[in-house]
């Protein structure tokens, strides 16, 4: 906050000295120039200061790159897992088309999506930092692993 007040101070003095400069040049001058209004600087405008972006220390940055990458491995696994489930819940000789059955396997893997938050918690890896972009790559990963996993298993038996 200090550094921001020196910052005011700053401004304030180098206005008022450019408005010195401006008026001892205006009567050296003919005259017949036009003003040009100079803007004014208030203390109730943060916008002004542009504060640098803190750089992130290499143990920061560490520590981001692994939560992600356990964030990924919980998709992955939720996925894998409601795969499984899927396959033993639906046995392959009911799997023709896209039926009722069908929507009970999606609708374990999008249990699977809504778990991940509630392990999130568990885990304190911040899903409340999580947005919509984060939280449909969660779902994908998991969709994927799921269908590719239900898949094989299905497949296997023919």
């Amino acid at each position: 906050m200090d550094k921001y007040r020196e910052y005011l101070e700053q401004q304030k003095s180098a206005s008022s000295a450019a408005k010195k400069d401006d008026s001892s040049k205006k009567k050296a001058g003919s005259g017949k120039e036009k003003e040009i209004p100079e803007p004014e600087v208030s203390a109730d405008t943060p916008d002004e200061v542009e504060v640098a972006p803190k750089k992130k220390t290499r143990e920061e940055k560490q520590k981001e790159h692994l939560g992600r990458i356990e964030k990924t491995l919980i998709a992955c696994v939720l996925g894998i897992g409601t795969g499984i489930i899927s396959f033993l819940v639906i046995s392959p000789s009911q799997i023709e088309g896209f039926q009722s059955y069908t929507i009970l396997a999606l609708l374990i893997m999008i249990a699977g999506i809504v778990v991940q938050r509630h392990i999130f918690m568990l885990l304190r890896l911040g899903s409340q930092k999580l947005g919509a972009k984060d939280w449909l790559y969660q779902g994908f990963m998991t969709f994927a692993f799921w269908f590719i996993t239900w898949t094989l298993l299905l497949t296997k038996g023919a």
